[in-house]
């Protein structure tokens, strides 16, 4: 089969089609495994060059390589894993290994699981493996302006793929290739991190996906920060001090988290409190780092009560001293008079107005 196949849906049923991605889910260490075995069998100047570690990221490629794959089945889309795939070509191309070693492991993939599934699920594998090494030498000529275009868009996608199938090791090459390749810190925390969240969330809304799965995405996000926020530039002035937190009610902090990280990174000395703080502590906080600026949290409209007591409280007993103060979170879009009545300085809709408010 030498022609590109169409997206498509079939097999004839979401049922059939989770069946299928959780065989090969089940699967995947085994098939992991003896294809990375047949591989550098295959190619024993491998083994001089990269050894038993060369192996064990063998493994975890081809793991990666099958997770991905379950994914799109599941959906019924080649597309996700067209792009997965071209991704992976150019990320191991900046390494030095080329392109139709990724076309060859896919096709080691393709054939050690088709003994292991029905005629019918080895067709339709075939038909995503075959789009995957299509894609393994990039898009079409006259398409390279566009995909060049889509960069972050196509981060993202694989980004929310990861998140979605608890693919930890995953989401964090994802974002840290991002980073290698010079996309700025900002855009990846807005374009990749907080749009993925907002995908989440709306389907979490539509039912298309559980609290657990939606928890288990957002945790592995966090986890991807804590990996990418050592590695952000470092700030090239100093903007002054500032406290970020949640009010007390507020469970929601990953916004805010990816504000503080941001802001650390553009020169703001940040003590973010995380969320659900008592009042008190956060004034204490304030007084001993000497904030100039206060960002306060708030995602569910039934938290604005504690906003406006945590301000009241902030300038009842600093006065004079107290920080300039910001507002974000979904708690504030349909009250856009409440900035100016509370006294705050702004609402920042999301990371990036927070960014040009304050820097």
């Amino acid at each position: 089969m030498d022609t590109k196949p169409s997206d498509l849906i079939p097999l004839n049923s979401l049922s059939e089609r989770m069946a299928l991605a959780d065989k090969l889910r089940h699967l995947k260490p085994a098939i992991a495994e003896s294809v990375t075995t047949e591989f550098f069998q295959r190619h024993p100047d491998w083994v001089a060059r990269y050894g038993e570690r060369g192996r064990n990221l063998g493994i975890e490629d081809a793991c990666f390589h099958l997770d991905f794959l379950a994914g799109a089945l599941e959906a019924g889309s080649v597309t996700p894993f067209e792009d997965y795939v071209h991704w992976t070509a150019r990320m191991l191309g900046a390494r030095n290994i080329a392109a139709h070693f990724v076309a060859e492991n896919l096709e080691q993939i393709e054939s050690a699981l088709a003994s292991h599934l029905t005629a019918p699920e080895a067709e339709y594998v075939t038909r995503f493996t075959v789009a995957g090494r299509l894609a393994c030498s990039g898009p079409p000529e006259e398409d390279r302006a566009e995909a060049g275009k889509r960069g972050l868009e196509l981060v993202c996608s694989l980004f929310l793929q990861a998140i979605l199938e608890n693919q930890r090791k995953a989401a964090v090459t994802v974002i840290l290739e991002a980073l290698r390749d010079g996309h700025l810190a900002t855009d990846i925390y807005v374009e990749v991190l907080q749009e993925s969240l907002y995908q989440v969330g709306r389907l979490w809304e539509s039912n298309r996906i559980t609290v657990a799965e939606e928890h288990m995405a957002t945790a592995i996000t966090q986890y991807v920060m804590a990996q990418l926020y050592p590695r952000l530039p470092p700030a090239t002035q100093t903007r002054g001090s500032m406290v970020i937190t949640g009010v007390a009610g507020e469970l929601h902090q990953v916004g805010a988290n990816m504000v503080a990280d941001v802001l650390d990174a553009q020169g703001y000395d940040v003590r973010f409190l995380g969320t659900n703080t008592p009042h008190s502590g956060i004034v204490q906080a304030i007084e001993e780092h000497e904030a100039d600026v206060l960002g306060v949290s708030a995602t569910m409209l039934f938290n604005i009560p504690h906003v406006v007591e945590l301000i009241e409280e902030v300038r009842s007993r600093l006065g004079e001293r107290s920080p300039r103060m910001v507002l974000g979170g979904a708690a504030f879009r349909s009250l856009p008079s409440l900035t100016a009545e509370l006294g705050a300085i702004g609402y920042a809709s999301d990371l990036r107005a927070a960014v040009r408010m304050l820097c």
